[in-house]
């Protein structure tokens, strides 16, 4: 029993392997929020029954090569559970191809951006491994007045020309650093772009800011709206994601596919 759960396990290990380095797109992408999300608790549980067993082999002096093989695989297999409880070793592999980056300008004058592997808060998913966090001095500074934050009701520029197919502007800001929000986006504008047909996400708007409507037409520098303090978020600043899938046609938002951003100069 345990040799065939273990080769099972293995062979399931290594197609999302697979998947998620070697194949990536949708399929990476699923892959491994099923490895985070499903596989990984999983094994977790498994493991608090296998134990038990474990000792109770060792102590009836059975054979437990098999167990350990067992033991062993489960452990691999609950690594990606480190994603959910924010101490991960891993990130998203970002192996996009180049030729899917897409230049823009930034949306807002003399910002911060956070981003890239070393920002686990995006990293760690397929449809934000290249998303940027944009912020404005002062930040992180801990006030819980959203007008002390540098960046909170500047103008947001389209960073890129296309239309507007998605937008929310009616959530309100949220003190800083609490969990009253309503959803995850908050007040956002989803923007398909003229030039390649893929998608941009810019999320945490200020309520009642957004200056056009769904079926618009911006052009790169145009005023859409303001930064605001919406959705899951702990202190005022812009999400911007660029992504292959169309985000109203996405069952599973953080199964979609993140593809980079070059911002110009």
């Amino acid at each position: 029993m345990k040799k065939t759960a273990t080769v099972f396990l293995c062979a399931v290990a290594c197609v999302c392997t697979g998947c998620i380095w070697f194949v990536g797109g949708q399929a990476g992408a699923y892959a491994w929020n099923i490895a985070v999300c499903i596989l990984a608790p999983a094994a977790i549980i498994t493991l608090l029954v296998q134990v038990p067993v474990f000792m109770i082999a060792l102590h009836k002096k059975k054979n437990v090569l098999w167990n350990i093989a067992f033991t062993v695989v489960l452990l691999l297999i609950a690594l990606p559970i480190t994603v959910l409880i924010g101490v991960s070793p891993v990130t998203y592999p970002t192996h996009a191809n180049p030729n899917d980056a897409v230049a823009m300008t930034l949306p807002v004058e003399d910002a911060v951006l956070f981003g890239g592997k070393g920002y686990k808060t995006h990293a760690m998913w397929p449809s934000e491994c290249y998303a940027y966090d944009i912020l404005k001095n002062p930040y992180d500074i801990g006030s819980e007045n959203l007008d002390d934050y540098g960046i909170f009701s500047c103008d947001i520029a389209a960073p890129i020309s296309g239309t507007v197919i998605g937008l929310e502007n009616k959530e309100p800001d949220i003190i800083p650093n609490t969990d009253a929000f309503s959803s995850a986006l908050g007040n956002y504008i989803f923007i398909e772009i003229d030039t390649t047909g893929t998608y941009l996400i810019l999320a945490h708007l200020q309520q009642d800011s957004i200056s056009v409507k769904i079926g618009d037409h911006v052009k790169q520098g145009q005023v859409i709206g303001k930064v605001g303090n919406s959705g899951t978020t702990s202190e005022p600043h812009l999400h911007i994601q660029h992504q292959r899938d169309n985000p109203l046609e996405t069952a599973f938002p953080i199964c979609a596919e993140g593809l980079p951003i070059l911002f110009e100069k």
